[in-house]
């Protein structure tokens, strides 16, 4: 019987070492595979009952395994949806049927027919819904919330405007108009309509913005700023300045100069305003630097002050805000007037920025190191669509390889665990780079012949057992 059992064992050394030489073969084919994980071949005894005068051959098994763990090299590109993970973590991706998968390989790009970004494979790449920057609510330890990255969604979008920055050096030598006695924006011009216009309207300077409403309309913000009150140490007085915004659409044309403005339409959802302008605020500078000290604030419905707000330009939660009723616009846009001062030097405009864009389409996306999915529009503006996780598991080696360069979560790998690139023990992201395989040809050259030898070896055993076996069976001649 140990006859038959070396030309079993020959035969299991045969099937062993073949498996080691697939490995190698399938390791060498995708050696320039993105994001691929070398198989290995590791060889267990099966050993039947001996005794210390009779052995009994047993066999060998080979164990795959799959080196999953191990960083593969950076090859750089010059896409910008290209992107390795440095360190720990997986892309979760999606097949066709909604199946959910980890993988490495993050060579992406937009299909043309879906929309969506997907890798080499047809997998589609999945991340956190992140609109206008807000941070994801992440489920930790499941994929649900997670959304296909998908081209279709960020087209043709219009963003409303809801903040700007508006940031000037106001003329400390300029001429003070008092409002008692003349006709300024905001005071007796306020309210104006085309049937009784006030056409003589006094101020200092004058500068224009565009915001954008709900629907991508462009809003031309006329924003009129007045001296109306100048330092004065024996009163006390500081200087004060009035700043008055109006939607330049309702303007009547029918008049040479800048006034009379009608009532505009107010906010979505907001009653009706009493005043055409849609955003007032009385500004304070202090005398010994120049800087804002408080601003008064005052409503569009009834033309009443908000009441005093101090300001410290040095307190990030003092600022020198005014709410703009911008027409249209479900919400209002809050323009930040901190860091504007009132120096011995002309009028000039340092920072003027509102967020918002018309509706446009998109001309490439990008993806960042922090893992932020956005669209780049023709006008130039930038808009986040989505933030890109990594999901993790704790044996990562213990997971099953899928085509397509994709592994399946199982109960030996432990379970999922989702967080953002850097967080909680996950790696980091790099733009413009893909993961390459971790093969190495070398050793891979090596280890087929090692398994060649390996081969011919037990080969040679099974071919002297059957040898054997003859001479037995020839015994009855």
């Amino acid at each position: 019987m140990s006859l038959y059992n070396i030309l079993r064992t020959g035969v299991s050394g045969m099937n062993a070492q073949s498996t080691k030489l697939a490995t190698v073969a399938d390791n060498i084919a995708n050696a320039n595979t993105v994001g691929y994980k070398r198989a290995d071949a590791e060889f267990s005894t099966l050993v039947l009952k001996s005794g210390p005068a009779n052995y009994q051959p047993g066999a060998v098994q080979a164990n795959i395994t799959h080196e999953i763990s191990r960083q593969g090299a950076l090859s750089y590109t010059l896409s910008k949806t290209d992107v390795a993970v440095q360190g720990a973590g997986f892309f979760v991706v999606q097949d066709q049927n909604g199946g959910h998968y980890l993988t490495r390989a993050g060579s992406f790009v937009i299909d043309g027919q879906s929309g969506d970004m997907v890798n080499a494979a047809g997998f589609a790449l999945m991340g956190f819904p992140s609109i206008d920057g807000q941070e994801p609510s992440i489920t930790l330890n499941d994929t649900a919330g997670l959304q296909v990255v998908n081209l279709d969604y960020m087209n043709m979008r219009a963003t409303p405007s809801t903040v700007g920055t508006f940031r000037a050096n106001f003329d400390e030598g300029a001429e003070v108009i008092d409002p008692g006695t003349n006709n300024t924006p905001g005071n007796t011009a306020a309210g104006a309509t085309t049937s009784d216009p006030v056409v003589d309207v006094n101020y200092t300077v004058k500068s224009s913005v565009i915001a954008y409403d709900d629907l991508g309309r462009a809003k031309t913000i006329d924003i009129y700023m007045t001296k109306i009150q100048d330092y004065d140490p024996l009163a006390p007085t500081d200087p004060q300045w009035e700043i008055v915004m109006y939607d330049q659409s309702t303007r009547n044309t029918a008049f040479e100069g800048d006034f009379p403005y009608a009532v505009p339409n107010p906010p979505l959802g907001e009653a009706a305003a009493t005043e055409a302008w849609i955003g007032k605020a009385t500004v304070t500078f202090d005398p010994t630097n120049g800087s804002i000290s408080a601003i008064e604030t005052f409503d569009e419905k009834t033309g009443a002050s908000n009441g005093v707000t101090l300001v410290d330009p040095n307190n990030p939660d003092q600022q020198a805000l005014i709410q703009v009723a911008l027409p249209d616009a479900e919400d209002r846009l809050v323009m930040n007037f901190s860091g504007t001062t009132q120096l011995a030097a002309d009028y000039e405009p340092l920072e003027v920025e509102i967020n918002g864009n018309a509706p446009a389409t998109v001309q490439e996306v990008g993806i960042s190191d922090d893992g932020r999915v956005y669209a780049v529009y023709e006008d130039g503006s930038e808009v986040e669509f989505y933030r890109l996780p990594l999901a993790n598991v704790p044996a990562p080696d213990q997971m099953e390889p899928l085509p397509g360069n994709v592994y399946r979560i199982t109960p030996q790998s432990g379970a999922v665990r989702i967080g953002l690139p850097n967080d909680a023990g996950n790696g980091s992201l790099v733009v413009g780079a893909v993961e390459q395989s971790n093969v190495d040809l070398a050793s891979e050259l090596t280890d087929m012949i090692i398994a060649q030898r390996g081969y011919t070896a037990n080969s040679k055993s099974f071919q002297t057992g059957n040898e054997l076996l003859d001479v037995l069976m020839n015994l009855k001649r």
